[in-house]
């Protein structure tokens, strides 16, 4: 029988994915990541197999997080367009108030690993199917309430909303120009 563990691995899970979220994939060594959540290699790899399992565990976990936020944002009673303007702009809110604007878990993964890690590929498919899902249902009910013409594409206003966060939340780590940010969403809420 092995030694108990001394950690908690929800615990270092949740510290795992700050640590990724900061330093990406690639630039977090397994040593460095050791370092970071204060427990040995070894017993790293016997909790969690290897630095990539660890990662997709935290990047599930950061993404079902990410999906009960926007379920809790746009499930309101909020006009749609209120509510699509609430979702954008607390993602610029959240990225601009990080210092090191380090941004989404998710959408740094995507850029950085989307075309070469299938493991990867598959959680952020995944996560961006469930984030359009909960997208199209909500243009879906603002159709019935009246609120958006009954002709528009719903699934086309959802991937629109979409992209516009995804690229919000890219434009943030280059930009402190909240004016320009706000223009984009001002633009596509215009769209909707």
């Amino acid at each position: 029988m092995g030694r108990p563990r001394k950690f908690d691995a929800d615990t270092v899970v949740e510290q795992a994915i700050e640590t990724f979220r900061v330093h990406g994939y690639g630039d977090t060594s397994p040593r460095a990541l050791s370092e970071r959540l204060g427990i040995g290699k070894g017993s790293l790899y016997n909790a969690f197999g290897s630095k990539h399992e660890l990662f997709l565990t935290s990047l599930e976990r950061y993404a079902d997080a990410a999906l009960a936020d926007l379920k809790a944002l746009i499930d309101s009673e909020l006009p749609i367009r209120d509510r699509v303007r609430r979702m954008l702009l607390e993602a610029i809110d959240s990225d601009l108030s990080d210092p090191e604007r380090c941004g989404c878990l998710v959408v740094n993964s995507a850029t950085e690993l989307g075309s070469r890690d299938h493991e990867a590929r598959r959680v952020l498919g995944h996560s961006f199917e469930a984030t359009a899902a909960v997208l199209h249902g909500a243009f879906l009910d603002a159709q019935h309430a009246g609120e958006i013409a009954a002709d528009r594409d719903a699934q086309a206003l959802a991937g629109l909303v979409q992209s516009a966060m995804i690229g919000l939340r890219v434009l943030v780590k280059t930009t402190d120009d909240r004016a320009r940010l706000e223009s984009i969403v001002d633009a596509t809420v215009a769209a909707i």
